[in-house]
């Protein structure tokens, strides 16, 4: 389509000094034939020839466009010389839209149609521009008028279609692309968007058939491919889905195939090996295709698939509690098995490993560790293969903070080991290479005495990084936490036993946070979450203020940083501790809209500002009044504002309440050789007491972690009839739960009548019908009135 019009352009009418008519004809034959290098070297000579010539500017512009080079000056340019040309402003801004300079591209076309107010092609190109700004009623408006020019326009009513999508009136914009397909039947990209319509309506097998149909006319259409496979995980098919999404990343990797196979395989157990998966799964640990955590089950499941892996930890499995020597642990082969996985590797530097199996042998492993390391001689240097796998180990024990058991004697041999490194660092004679890394198995490295002298050594690769890990960066956060800012005292006596908590254990110690995708407005990202929902849109122009009030270590500001455009950022939290983590990972980043302090939100009304957006997600449920913190965050929230809450679900946790019930009976306390004994306790009851999925939940597989989970200071558990009273009460509009699309699905099939899935009361019996439904915690949006 971009080429025919480009080709009509070099034939528009000539002012003033200009080429003959049979040598413009001739550039246009050279364009026609696809011959872009010599239209390019001719449209040079013209230029030369006839420099204040329109048409001459216009042909170098487009030939130079067409080859992917600059031709916005030429372009300019021409505009300037043919002011009342069409055809000028049209290329000029259909290159302004391309470069992302919206406002430039309307304006030229704005001015093509003063020129020619029948234009049907620009008024759609105009609504083109609008809909990149946002301004989706204009845009619509501006389709709407190509359309009267010309009823059968195939893009207008297509794109149409997008914007009215865009708005929320998804039948309106299934009637547009259905339009749009009588006149055109054979445009993928209108079936892809009819697809996309259908699914947001529930009408689940319609849209697979529209996805279908726009690969049947271009088996490559990536994007449809990304949509199919989206359609099947929501439709409980995971393999499936899977098999869709490798042929997706085969066509190119696009961000929504690299997050649908995050999504895909979150939900898969694996039981038979899979090559092609492995190698996919080491990749999207590797770089960053969503958070780790949602990888590991089905990563240990294909390493333990190893099957000279697999027969170490069936030793360690039989074997627990007693501890082998490597060589009956390991075995033959075992220990290089382990050193040559990379997916083991990738999960152990990226997140706690969550299997009990999986646990014991690598708990039985850092012993073989600790003893051949205290064999080891300073002339006794090489470690071999095992270094890297040994190197990982270390990482993990100090991103899951140590949680592993040890037997009294173990843990005294690694503090002999650890005084033999100190000794040697302050003697500054040489360290066996083993030493430092069995050592950062069982302590910090930063706790060392003389720690800072191991960074002036050399070292391999794979011990630098867990120097990197262990004091580079804990010392960073140190000298992080002095230049953030306390807003408020804190003296709550609630408030006191929580920040003390996350001082001692900063929660959660994440490695890596999804990839930022590309940044949107508010309403956008609603809309797209919540297609049938109708709320209020406000045009917020310039900066949007944010509160992440109770902010953590900093995964959610960062996601929301970068997921909201213009956003500027205020996080806050009790614990200082957890802000110098925050504040670290978000300048790894390089994010300079996050502002970080220290307050309690009990007295954030203090401060005198308010916000367009406010996230709230596992805090206010720790306060000793969970409903007076959300009355406390809505009176900082801006008249149509929205805010995004996380509660905890008194359905959903009843096997950690029970859980928690066992261990205030026991009398566990809540130190981390606590903690230690009771989850060992917890995992031999398992087999005779019910606890649910406590001890296959993530969170189980940390210090931090667990202490959150099952030895929280302050908790509350809400119900859903108790939230949708407060939201009646105080005139709020529930916009929807965050919620994986097979339980949505689930949901309307139960309540077809609510489409867009906003009663909170039927919620309330579909979750007493589905206890497990929100097991994480209702995490919800709200819009306050205007």
């Amino acid at each position: 389509m971009r080429q025919k019009a480009e080709a009509a352009a070099l034939t528009s009418p000539a002012t003033g000094d200009a080429p003959a008519a049979t040598e413009i004809g001739q550039l246009v034959a050279l364009f026609n034939a696809g011959r872009y290098v010599e239209l390019e070297s001719r449209a040079c000579l013209l230029v030369e020839r006839y420099p204040d010539s329109g048409i001459a500017w216009k042909i170098l512009g487009t030939a130079l466009q067409v080859q992917g080079k600059e031709g916005l000056p030429a372009l300019q340019k021409a505009a300037e010389l043919l002011p009342d040309d069409t055809e000028a402003h049209i290329n000029l801004g259909n290159t302004l839209r391309d470069r992302g300079q919206l406002d430039g591209a309307v304006a030229r076309y704005r001015r093509a149609l003063e020129i020619k107010p029948g234009y049907a092609e620009a008024h759609n190109n105009l609504g083109n521009a609008l809909q990149d700004l946002g301004q989706l009623d204009d845009a619509a408006a501006s389709y709407r008028r190509a359309l009267e020019i010309k009823p059968d326009y195939a893009d207008a009513h297509s794109n149409l279609g997008v914007a009215l999508q865009a708005l929320g009136q998804l039948d309106d914009a299934v009637a547009s692309y259905r339009r749009a397909l009588e006149t055109q039947p054979d445009i993928a990209e209108a079936h892809n968007n009819l697809g996309n319509a259908l699914q947001d309506l529930g009408q689940l097998d319609d849209a697979a058939a529209s996805y279908r149909r726009a690969l049947a006319i271009n088996p490559d259409y990536a994007e449809a491919l990304d949509n199919l496979a989206g359609l099947c995980i929501a439709q409980c098919q995971p393999m499936m889905a899977l098999n869709v999404i490798k042929r997706s990343l085969q066509i190119k990797e696009t961000e929504e195939a690299k997050s649908n196979f995050v999504a895909c395989v979150k939900h898969l157990r694996f039981t038979h090996d899979d090559s092609d998966i492995r190698v996919t799964l080491v990749r999207a640990l590797t770089e960053l295709w969503g958070r780790p955590a949602y990888l590991a089950r089905a990563g240990i499941d294909l390493v333990k698939l190893n099957p000279d892996i697999g027969v170490c930890v069936a030793r360690a499995t039989s074997a627990w509690p007693l501890r082998l020597s490597a060589q009956d642990l390991f075995g033959r082969k075992g220990l290089t098995a382990l050193a040559s996985e990379p997916l083991l590797c990738a999960l152990l530097n990226a997140a706690p490993i969550c299997d009990i199996e999986m646990e014991r042998f690598l708990t039985l492993a850092r012993s073989a560790m600790l003893e051949a390391a205290t064999r080891m001689t300073a002339a006794d240097g090489k470690v071999g293969t095992a270094l890297n796998f040994y190197s990982a180990l270390a990482r993990q024990c100090f991103i899951n903070e140590y949680l592993f058991m040890h037997a009294d004697g173990e843990i005294q041999e690694a503090s002999d080991l650890r005084d033999s490194l100190a000794a040697a660092l302050a003697a500054k004679t040489q360290v066996p290479v083993l030493w430092p890394i069995a050592v950062a198995a069982y302590f910090p490295l930063c706790s060392l005495p003389f720690a800072n002298q191991l960074l002036d050594k050399q070292w391999p690769a794979e011990v630098a990084a867990v120097l990197l890990q262990q004091i580079r960066e804990p010392e960073e956060e140190l000298q992080l936490r002095a230049t953030i800012p306390r807003l408020t005292d804190i003296d709550d006596e609630v408030s006191l036993r929580v920040q003390n908590q996350y001082e001692e254990s900063p929660y959660p110690r994440w490695t890596r946070t999804t990839p930022a995708g590309k940044a949107r407005n508010i309403a956008g990202y609603l809309s797209e979450m919540f297609p049938l929902t109708a709320f209020k849109r406000h045009r917020m122009s310039g900066s949007i203020a944010i509160l992440i009030a109770g902010c953590g270590t900093g995964q959610h500001s960062i996601e929301t940083a970068q997921r909201f455009e213009a956003a500027r950022v205020l996080a806050v939290d009790l614990s200082i501790s957890s802000l110098g983590y925050a504040k670290r990972k978000t300048q790894e980043l390089g994010l300079t809209s996050i502002e970080y302090a220290q307050a309690d939100l009990l007295k954030l009304g203090s401060l005198g500002r308010s916000f367009d957006i406010i996230e709230s997600s596992g805090v206010l449920h720790h306060l000793a009044d969970p409903l007076l913190g959300w009355q406390v965050l809505l009176s900082l929230l801006r008249p149509g504002g929205f805010m995004r809450l996380g509660f905890y679900s008194d359905v959903a946790r009843r096997h950690i309440v029970k859980a928690r019930s066992f261990i205030a009976g026991q009398g566990y306390g809540a130190t981390t050789d606590e903690i230690r004994r009771c989850r060992q306790d917890l995992m031999d009851l398992d087999k005779i007491a019910d606890f649910g999925d406590v001890l296959t939940t993530p969170d189980f597989f940390s210090n931090s972690a667990c202490r959150d989970l099952l030895f929280h200071v302050q908790e509350h558990r809400m119900t859903l009839t108790g939230i949708d009273a407060f939201l009646r009460d105080h005139n709020l509009a529930f916009l929807g739960f965050e919620i994986d699309a097979d339980v949505l699905g689930a949901y309307r099939q139960r309540f077809p009548a609510d489409r867009a899935a906003t009663s909170v009361g039927q919620w309330q019996i579909f979750e007493n019908e589905h206890p497990d439904t929100f097991r994480s915690m209702y995490n919800f949006w709200i819009q306050k009135a205007d």
